[in-house]
């Protein structure tokens, strides 16, 4: 049963409007898809509501409890320096209690909650912190409820039960966009230091494999060695992490190619794109069959001078794309050579899904997203490879693309080797 989002077409309508939300790529059906995969749903909503006494009897120690135990810790106590900061945060709270036991879960509600984020990013706090006092509050107010429905042991876990699964919602909520503003602190650093690129690529080969190692190796420990510790919820958040690690580590791994492209020369040899094209098709083994990808024949590609390893890039970052962004059933893909003046002229065409002509020049420039991450995966930086390789050698690199019909991707490569 799906949680009644109140005034649902009007949040619809107005999440559109609200900056975190949009900044992050969330909209309402995605917090409903959220709220439905933790189980909170209408009856929750209610229980919740019915809590206004409970909400008004306990504020008062609710937030005395709160604010005492961020004194406890360093993060938050160096914050808490004077009056106005202490009145913010108290306020702060109160409404969120308040907010919380209305049961108006609209998009201004999850829109505070990304808000919130942003404002823990900004003074410095950690993901440790948010995890360490959702997990206080939540502690606190259950027994709260333990306490309020002592004679109705069953009415009170039902509601214990409820607050658990916002809490994860928006606990979620506030984690995200502080993981998105440091990756746009990631994007900001790559763009200031591209001058300094030789650190900029110890930096990502090593400061930022070696902790994600870590972070991945003591997932898998906390999930091999303490799996009756962990319920389905906390396996599942375990292995959303590792996921978020994998993603990370191949943007590490795209940022490098796109670096390594820049920085070195091409290694020129004759190569025979048939043979390279067969490669492609072996790495892509697995993608190929799964959705029994059918590659139209034609003529022979030609012999051209190049670097094989960069137009091995191009060919593979093009054919995946046409594999991933593509529902029909089979998809086709077929790929053509032809002599222009100076140039060889080839193109990559698909059956998929397509790209408006408002996006198609957008799509070539590093980090340029149409989908979100939950839809098709991807760092972003495949097709800027293409295009920085195609450029070094003086090639061009252009599509025509039709929205539902599908996309057709053409570049040029000089059949001389004076690169």
């Amino acid at each position: 049963m799906k949680a009644p989002l109140k005034n649902n077409s009007e949040d619809e309508k107005s999440a559109h409007g609200f900056r975190f939300m949009q900044e992050i790529g969330i909209d309402m059906q995605e917090i409903q898809r959220r709220m439905d995969f933790v189980g909170f749903n209408k009856k929750d909503i209610q229980l919740l509501s019915e809590m206004q006494d409970f909400a008004q009897r306990y504020e008062e120690e609710i937030i005395s409890t709160f604010y005492e135990h961020l004194l406890s810790v360093r993060e938050t106590r160096i914050l808490l320096k004077n009056q106005e900061a202490i009145d913010r945060l108290i306020f702060s709270q109160k409404i969120y209690l308040m907010e919380i036991f209305q049961g108006n879960f609209n998009a201004a509600y999850f829109e505070q909650r990304l808000k919130t984020g942003a404002v823990h990013h900004r003074i410095g706090l950690k993901p440790k912190w948010y995890m360490e006092i959702y997990a206080s509050y939540e502690n606190h107010i259950s027994t709260l409820i333990s306490k309020a429905y002592k004679d109705e042991a069953d009415r009170g876990l039902a509601r214990d039960h409820a607050i658990r699964k916002i809490f994860r919602i928006d606990m979620i909520l506030t984690l995200e966009y502080y993981m998105h503003s440091k990756d746009l602190e990631m994007t900001a650093k790559l763009n200031h230091n591209i001058q300094s690129i030789d650190d900029f690529t110890r930096m990502l080969s090593h400061d930022l494999k070696e902790p994600l190692r870590g972070i991945e190796a003591f997932s898998s420990f906390l999930l091999e060695d303490y799996p009756k510790l962990l319920d389905k919820q906390g396996k599942r958040y375990l292995n959303f992490l590792k996921e978020s690690v994998t993603r990370m580590k191949t943007l590490i791994q795209d940022l490098l190619t796109l670096v390594s492209i820049t920085q070195k020369g091409a290694t020129l040899d004759q190569v025979d794109l048939n043979l390279l094209l067969e490669q492609v098709k072996d790495d892509l083994k697995f993608s190929i069959q799964q959705k029994e990808v059918v590659f139209v024949k034609n003529p022979p590609l030609p012999i051209v001078p190049c670097d094989a390893i960069q137009v091995t890039e191009i060919f593979k970052n093009l054919i995946s794309n046409a594999i991933k962004f593509n529902t029909s059933s089979p998809p086709q893909i077929e790929v053509m050579a032809q002599e222009k003046g100076e140039f060889y002229l080839f193109s990559i065409k698909d059956n998929g899904i397509g790209i408006e002509s408002a996006y198609q020049e957008q799509i070539l420039r590093p980090f340029e997203r149409l989908h979100h991450q939950g839809e098709y995966e991807g760092t972003g930086l495949g097709l800027a490879i293409c295009k920085k390789v195609v450029e070094k050698v003086g090639g061009k690199i252009w599509l025509k693309s039709e929205k539902d019909i599908g996309s057709t991707f053409y570049f040029t490569l000089p059949k001389n080797n004076n690169y």
